[in-house]
Order: C-alpha cells, then sequence, then structure tokens
C-alpha cells in the first residue's frame, strides 16, 4: 500500500499553500516511481493506481522542482528553498547591476537600494510562486533602454535577434510555471521596442516576432510532456480522460465577486463555484470545459441582473489597487506628475500595470495576487523619480549658462 504523501511532509521554509506542496510532494514520489512527469501515484489497496497533476496552471513548477529535487538528491523543503531563493538572488543581483547602470542621481540610487531590501522582504513574506512575477520585474526592466537603442549594424541587429528570443524562452518558462507572469514584461517590452525604437518597420517587427517565438517555445515542449502523461495515464487506465491544461478563467471571475458582501452566497472561495456548478451540471467534472461555461453564463446573468453590484465591486477593487499604486510610486508619482517622462515610457510602464492589475480586478486585490503589479509600481516611481532629477539639473544647467 502506498501511503498518502502528506504524512511525510515538512514544514516549508517558505511560504506555500499547503496543496501545492502536497502536490509537488506527490510530483516528486510519482516522478521516483514511474519516471514519468507529472503523474502521481493514488493510495490503493488493491493495485497501483495514478493520476494526472498540474491539471488547472502552474504546470511548470510540477515539472521543473522535481526534476531538480530529483538531479540533487533534494527534500521537497530543500528544493523549494533552494528553487525560491535562487530565483530571488539571481533577480536581486541583475535588478541591482541595472540600476545602478540606468540611475543617474546617487541619491535615487541609495533610494533604490534601501527601498529592494524592503520589497525582497514582502516578496519572502508573501512567498509561494506568487514571486515570480516581481522577481522577473526586478531583473528585467532596469534593462529597458537597451530594448530601444538602434543596432548600429547588421552584426548587431542579429545579436538582438537572438537576444530578445532568448529572452522570450525565459519569459516562456515563467509562464510555464506561473500563468501571465512575464506578460507585462512582454507588453512592456513590444511597446518600447513598436513606439520607441528608431528601427526600420520589418526591422522592429523581427524583434518583436523573435520575442514572441521565444515565448511560444516553452510552452511547446510543456504541451509534449503533457501527451507523455497522459500516454501514460492512458495506457496504465484505459478509462482516463484527458485532464484540463488550461487555468479555470470563469471559476476565478465568478468567486471574485465575493469581495463585497452579497446576497449571492458568493465568497471568494473554489468551493463556492464548485457547488454553484454542482447544483446547475452535476455531471460536470472540476474545470472542465462544461464547468467553464456554466459560471461563465452565471457569471454573464449577474452581470445583466445586478449591474450596480458588479460595479461597485470592481469599483472597490480599482479602489485597493489605486490605494497600493500610489503607496509603491509614493514621491515618484509627484515627480512624474511635474516632470514627465516620453510618453512612449508612460505607456509602456502603464501598459504593464494596467495588466497585472487585472488579477487584482478579475480575482482578488490582495498583495500575492498584485507582487508584479507592485513591482512595476515600485521601479515606475523610482525611474520617475531619477527623471526629474535629471530634468531639475538640465533646467538649472541651461540657466546657469544663460546667466
Amino acid at each position: 500500500m502506498i501511503h498518502p504523501v502528506a504524512d511525510s511532509l515538512a514544514r516549508p521554509t517558505v511560504l506555500i499553500i499547503p496543496t501545492r506542496y502536497w502536490e509537488l510532494q506527490a510530483s516528486i514520489d510519482g516522478l521516483a516511481k514511474t519516471q514519468t512527469p507529472l503523474v502521481a501515484l493514488v493510495p490503493s489497496d488493491s493495485m497501483m493506481q495514478y493520476r494526472a497533476l498540474g491539471t488547472t496552471d502552474d504546470i511548470g513548477l510540477y515539472y521543473f522542482l522535481p526534476k531538480l529535487a530529483q538531479i540533487f538528491h533534494l527534500s521537497l523543503n530543500e528544493a523549494w528553498t533552494l528553487w525560491f531563493f535562487g530565483i530571488l538572488a539571481i533577480a536581486v543581483a541583475v535588478g541591482i547591476y541595472g540600476m545602478m547602470r540606468y540611475l543617474q542621481s546617487p541619491l535615487v540610487k541609495a533610494l533604490y537600494l534601501i527601498q529592494l531590501v524592503g520589497f525582497a522582504a514582502l516578496v519572502i513574506k508573501i512567498g509561494d510562486i506568487h514571486a515570480l512575477a516581481p522577481c522577473l520585474t526586478i531583473a528585467v526592466l532596469p534593462f529597458a533602454p537597451r530594448f530601444i537603442s538602434e543596432p548600429t549594424n547588421d552584426k548587431k541587429f542579429l545579436r538582438s535577434v537572438g537576444l530578445f528570443g532568448l529572452l522570450g524562452v525565459l519569459f516562456g518558462l515563467a509562464h510555464s510555471i506561473r500563468s501571465h507572469s512575464a506578460t507585462a514584461l512582454l507588453l512592456f517590452i513590444s511597446t518600447l521596442i513598436f513606439f520607441a525604437s528608431t528601427l526600420a518597420l520589418n526591422k522592429r517587427l523581427v524583434l518583436i516576432l523573435s520575442l514572441v517565438i521565444g515565448f511560444l517555445l516553452p510552452q511547446f515542449y510543456m504541451k509534449t510532456v503533457l501527451d507523455t502523461r497522459d500516454e501514460f495515464l492512458k495506457a496504465h487506465q484505459p478509462t482516463y480522460t484527458a485532464a484540463p491544461r488550461q487555468h479555470p478563467f470563469w471559476h476565478t471571475v465568478y468567486i471574485g465577486f465575493g469581495f463585497l458582501s452579497n446576497d449571492y452566497g458568493i465568497l471568494y472561495k473554489d468551493e463556492v463555484a464548485a457547488a454553484k456548478v454542482r447544483s446547475l451540471a452535476p455531471e460536470a467534472e472540476y474545470c472542465s470545459p462544461q464547468y467553464e461555461t456554466v459560471l461563465k453564463n452565471e457569471t454573464l446573468k449577474l452581470i445583466k441582473s445586478d449591474f450596480a453590484f458588479v460595479f461597485f465591486t470592481i469599483a472597490a477593487k480599482l479602489g485597493v489597487i489605486g490605494t497600493y499604486f500610489i503607496l509603491f510610486a509614493n514621491v515618484g508619482l509627484l515627480a512624474a506628475l511635474r516632470h514627465p517622462k516620453r510618453w512612449v515610457i508612460e505607456l509602456a510602464f502603464f501598459a504593464a500595470l494596467g495588466f497585472n492589475a487585472l488579477f487584482g480586478v478579475l480575482a482578488m486585490p490582495r498583495l500575492s495576487y498584485l507582487c508584479g503589479f507592485l513591482a512595476v509600481a515600485w521601479l515606475y516611481g523610482i525611474v520617475s523619480l531619477d527623471e526629474a532629477i535629471r530634468q531639475r539639473r538640465e533646467t538649472l544647467s541651461a540657466s546657469v549658462q544663460e546667466w
């Protein structure tokens, strides 16, 4: 008999939700027994049973972390700690290098380093895989000027194409680990390339295309991993039906209306959505297309029948998100108002901010869901303050020269 994986779990060093931790342990145990990723063993007294892992999102986490544990002979707790702090340490180191080269004001550089310590502490406090989006933001955004610099010859342009392709692969890997953890950065960079670069249009499109192709490569690879998993399960359990491979969108939107007290019994709990579907379509499997269709219809019905409730719920969420933006951009927001940056820089930042804010609007405006948004808001404030000081110095210098 196979014992439940939860029996052997130790307390994780860094916060991770219990269900994810159990699933990761199941993935490690399943990989050790079957040598097939994303397969878990199910306790049974009669015969060996299996089930699929990574059935909705975060598939990459259940693939790469067990591989890390297997290669280095680590326990789950050790692998998770190495994974979490390794990503954070690399992001902080790369971010410091980039920002020290980008920022001009010594005062703003010092402020950045001080705030970076506090932000890193916040990321550790929040924990789980929510940390991936802010880590990517910390590491990538400081190099934004390189995205709009014009290659001086064809050789450098080809090098840029390769660099953007590799960056796309990094974003694609991040997306497989945490859905849309890199999408805001993809928008940020694409906006800068398309609107700010002085390259010919066809070259700008080539750079964006290389970024997108790089992004898609890990998705194609993970599809082959999922196909291998499904083939294994079908071979050992003929009754197996392919598990969902996409994040349940309408499930999240529906329970997201539980942000405010309501008469509909909606709370931000998975079981609320599951119970609603069971009451309307008992045969629908959890997170299946039919399951999603039921919740989509219920959400649209709610919007039509009580638009005021929907409006005030979204407005309340936006109020919380706006407060976070003011707190994290802080004095940099005032600097941006008095000394605006180039419009394309503002557009790129607000494209990233807008996308990352969607997680708080559609789901809940929790710190964990808004980690990426907070990172962009914080760096927006830092960049805005540095730009304001630069503009002020240029104005004073011009005044002195005129005098």
